[in-house]
């Protein structure tokens, strides 16, 4: 299991190098060799988002849930119209 890591040395991180890098450095650290999510990753860094939104639907599909009606909750949860 990892350690979570402390707030400084995540400023120092940022401040020293790349912040989006270190960002996904982080995820990809943390992410447990989890086959799906190693493909989210693959894919933003691509900056595909075509496959991003592909592989929501999938999930989404997969487990009963209505795609459209998931992107309007989270779009009013952030307050997006």
């Amino acid at each position: 299991m990892n350690s979570p890591i402390n707030p400084m040395q995540l400023i120092q991180m940022i401040k020293n190098g790349n912040p989006k890098q270190v960002i996904m450095d982080m995820m990809k650290k943390n992410n447990g060799n989890n086959p799906i999510w190693n493909n989210a990753l693959n894919m933003a860094e691509k900056q595909d988002s075509k496959g991003l939104e592909q592989l929501a639907k999938n999930l989404c599909e997969s487990n009963g849930i209505n795609f459209e009606q998931m992107v309007k909750q989270v779009k009013k949860s952030i307050g997006m119209k």
